[in-house]
């Protein structure tokens, strides 16, 4: 399960009637600036219509938990937790519980104390690229969703997230590259070649114009 961690922007607090909504995911045109665990970038988004699928499918509660922790679960769909993906992201609503840990969180988010959110998914589906400086780019066009946390970390800025290592998937974009350089090195050279030769050529003959 891959997890990452972005701003939660809250879009109401309500003490009395204690819900909170807000955005566990926000659509962007900006790729995020990611580290594989060896420390090597990559760059990702996720494409809206990412969650369509899994909230649609009700055989599965998600959950809203604090901090990743299991043992503090504070909103479940089918119960006190509504997700919903719209054109700006993946939206929460959430009837925060009477109970020490939902208390908490009400708490701390009036504080201002809780100003991160992250969210458990597997990657179902995605779009893969090179650039010309092998730097490796990948749109996500659909996940399985686990569970959105209200975590104390703080936010990282929209377009650059530092992963902690166990929160990363396996991919290593080192191995990645050396493959994809290996497979295609031949046939690129080539292309690269015949475009040299064209330009060549073009040039020769311009030159008598």
């Amino acid at each position: 399960m891959e997890k990452r961690t972005v701003n939660l922007q809250f879009r109401s607090t309500d003490l009395e009637t204690r819900k909170i909504e807000g955005y566990a995911a926000i659509f962007s045109d900006e790729y995020t600036k990611l580290k594989d665990r060896w420390g090597d970038c990559f760059y990702e988004k996720i494409s809206p219509g990412a969650f369509l699928k899994t909230l649609n499918d009700k055989t599965r509660d998600k959950f809203m938990l604090i901090n990743h922790d299991w043992n503090k679960v504070v909103g479940r769909t089918n119960s006190n937790l509504e997700l919903e993906e719209d054109n700006k992201g993946l939206r929460f609503s959430l009837e925060v519980p009477n109970t020490t840990d939902g208390n908490d969180l009400l708490e701390n988010v009036r504080l201002g104390l809780v100003k991160g959110c992250s969210f458990g998914f597997n990657i179902v589906n995605q779009k893969t690229r090179w650039d010309d400086d092998w730097n490796f780019y990948r749109d996500i066009t659909e996940v399985d969703l686990f569970e959105i946390t209200a975590t104390p970390i703080p936010a990282y800025s929209d377009t650059e997230i530092s992963c902690r290592s166990e929160e990363l998937s396996n991919i290593s974009i080192k191995e990645m590259r050396e493959k994809e350089k290996n497979l295609e090195g031949p046939e690129k050279q080539n292309k690269i070649n015949e475009n040299r030769s064209a330009e060549i050529i073009s040039a020769f003959f311009n030159a008598f114009k």
